[in-house]
């Protein structure tokens, strides 16, 4: 197995976990379809300054994830970030990637026009891998 191959099967592996994390942190309560949507409410009311599930099937407070975010700007950042990367979102992103990867793998194994796809599949591979967490050379030389 090549050093390309092995990190396919590493980004795949990678992709798998991401998407189980992703579809477990949508399912609201196991009794409804998940909800991989979730929204940022802003604001002072004592129930302002939580993540929200939206469309949740128990909307009553106890059923808001998160906490309140103590009017901090730290906390309201982070809160907009974690809403930005709800499920839906990264189940998105990991559907276009393995559909990228695909398409790269089969340009790496032959399947390709112009000599200059090969080494730019190669390089697009490696650059997907280290998005998700594979270490870049200057990495593994320190």
């Amino acid at each position: 197995m090549t050093d390309l191959e092995r990190m396919a099967v590493w980004l795949r592996d990678v992709m798998d976990a991401a998407e189980l994390a992703a579809q477990k942190a949508a399912e609201v309560c196991g009794c409804h379809p998940p909800a991989p949507s979730w929204s940022f409410r802003d604001g002072d009311e004592p129930t302002d300054g939580r993540i929200l599930v939206v469309d949740d099937p128990h909307p009553r407070p106890k059923r808001k994830i998160g906490r309140r975010w103590n009017t901090s700007y730290e906390g309201l950042f982070m809160a907009q970030h974690i809403v930005r990367h709800d499920p839906a979102a990264v189940l998105r992103r990991i559907a276009a990637d393995r559909m990228m990867l695909a398409d790269l793998e089969r340009i790496t194994k032959g399947d390709y026009i112009d000599d200059g796809e090969l080494p730019l599949a190669e390089h697009v591979i490696r650059r997907l891998a280290e998005g998700y967490g594979w270490p870049t050379a200057t990495e593994v030389s320190t």
